[in-house]
């Protein structure tokens, strides 16, 4: 079996191989390219699996990081249960540390698929739905302005700093990833600016008349802006009944303010799942607690790089990390449990950390667990990341 990336004349194959996997109808005239990396495996010259490769900067703690998107994975019903996709996800760890990838995500048809490759579930998201005329305590307003693309820069600088402010969003540096087109694909983006003339919210959304206003993004610098894009959705409660908010998880600003408001129904809104490619690198760009403290992991992993025990000695926010074959060790992780107590933000104990598969404790791992304390998590890809 032969693992390579495509060549342009072969991504008419890749997506028949896709069109194959999931059921979808195959054009010739529209479905010949692709627009991203597609890593894929052959068996005898001929394309029987593959994978499409987005390339990401990440958020964590601070800290822009290189990370990918693991999408579209596929293989022909026919050449299933040949390790086709293991061998795909192999190679993808394998290059890592050449081409700068410290964490992948992607979206899990099956958790307990993917921990095979290591990834675990993270961030799993729920969506609010509250009835328009429950919010009628927030003043109506018109502050806000169409985004077109004219506004390309103001809207990047605002996604980014948002960015910064939860682990593991993902900037957006390219008009791609906005769409500027609302008229005709009415799907609209609004952003609010304050005071002092700075783009201070952003609020995306589609209408499904009669029944709701479908938020899919909803990102503020301040309570203030939170507010604000409320009370301008609320010019639209004359034609539907509910405001319909994904990609919420506890802590989040509208969340927040969701909790202090009747008739408030939450939905499960899915999750991301997520493995840690370049654990050294993960672990030097930590954010650490001021005062001293030192741990020892034993990670099990596949790829050499982040396989063996992990030093750490950190303080003032900062760490020296060392990577050796064997040793002693506090706290004992497999793949899925590393990214689990190090990506997801829940802010595990010893206590909490032991029913999770994959971890042992040997001894006193404290200084482990004050080092990755609950952080605003939520990675969130676009829908225009093509």
């Amino acid at each position: 079996m032969e693992i390579r990336y495509i060549r342009p004349d072969e991504a008419a194959d890749f997506q028949k191989v896709s069109a194959a996997s999931f059921a979808w109808k195959f054009n010739a005239e529209k479905d010949g390219t692709v627009k991203v990396p597609v890593l894929a495996a052959f068996l005898n010259g001929k394309l029987i699996a593959g994978v499409e490769i987005f390339d990401f900067k990440t958020n964590y703690c601070g800290n822009l990081l290189n990370s990918i998107v693991v999408s579209g994975v596929c293989s022909r019903p026919e050449h299933r249960r040949i390790g086709s996709v293991r061998e795909i996800m192999k190679k993808i760890g394998e290059t890592a540390l050449e081409n700068d990838w410290t964490i992948g995500f992607l979206h899990p048809f099956s958790i307990e698929y993917y921990e095979k490759f290591g990834y675990a579930n993270l961030n799993r998201m729920f969506a609010i739905r509250v009835p328009f005329e429950n919010l009628r305590h927030i003043p109506r307003n018109t502050d806000a302005v169409l985004y077109t693309g004219e506004q390309f820069e103001d809207l990047k600088e605002l996604h980014t700093k948002c960015a910064l402010r939860e682990n593991l969003m993902t900037l957006r540096e390219e008009k791609k990833y906005f769409c500027d087109t609302p008229l005709e694909s009415a799907d609209y983006t609004y952003m609010r600016y304050d005071t002092d003339g700075k783009a201070d919210g952003y609020v995306r959304f589609t209408v499904e008349r009669p029944n709701e206003l479908n938020v899919e993004e909803l990102f503020a610098l301040s309570p203030e802006a939170v507010y604000g894009i409320i009370g301008f959705l609320r010019n639209y409660d004359g034609i539907v009944k509910d405001l319909f908010v994904r990609m919420q998880y506890q802590g989040s600003g509208f969340a927040c303010i969701a909790d202090r408001i009747d008739g408030v129904t939450y939905e499960f809104n899915g999750s991301t799942a997520a493995r840690i490619y370049n654990l050294k690198k993960l672990l030097e760009n930590n954010s650490y607690p001021k005062e001293y403290g030192k741990f020892r992991i034993l990670s099990i992993d596949e790829f050499e790089q982040n396989n063996g025990i992990f030093e750490v000695e950190y303080q003032d926010g900062k760490a020296v990390v060392t990577h050796k074959a064997e040793g002693d060790y506090d706290i004992a992780l497999t793949a899925p449990a590393a990214a689990r107590l190090m990506l997801a933000g829940e802010g595990h104990t010893a206590k909490t950390a032991i029913y999770i598969d994959g971890v042992e404790i040997n001894g006193n791992a404290d200084d482990f667990f004050r080092a990755f304390p609950y952080r605003q998590t939520r990675f969130m890809d676009s829908d225009w990341s093509v």
